[in-house]
């Protein structure tokens, strides 16, 4: 007997989807890590609850980080968590710029 076109089509529609969501997950993984390889400007919201689905709820997220600190430019999902961003002041880097040298 020959598989059914629809029976096909619909499977072939479920695996795109489970591909979309994986690529999406370790893609934006992989530019936070690329980005924020300091850790001064990422960090997991306090506030957020559930689970974090990309492009699902970033708004959401984002509103959170905002409402917890004022220092916090946005937030979005990574991994199911929701991560905030800040800007670095500075301050971590120049002292460890700053730190004497001994001979």
């Amino acid at each position: 007997m020959e598989p059914s076109t629809r029976k096909n089509l619909s499977t072939a529609a479920a695996v795109i989807v489970l591909l979309i969501i994986l690529f999406a997950g370790t893609s934006m993984d992989a530019e936070s890590s690329q980005g924020f390889t300091d850790g001064c400007n990422e960090h997991l919201s306090g506030s957020y609850k559930g689970a974090c689905w990309p492009f699902i709820s970033d708004s959401d997220c984002g509103t959170a980080c905002i409402t917890e600190n004022f220092d916090n430019l946005s937030g979005s999902c990574h991994t199911f968590q929701c991560w905030c961003y800040t800007t670095c002041d500075g301050s971590k880097a120049s002292v460890a710029g700053s730190a004497p040298i001994r001979p």
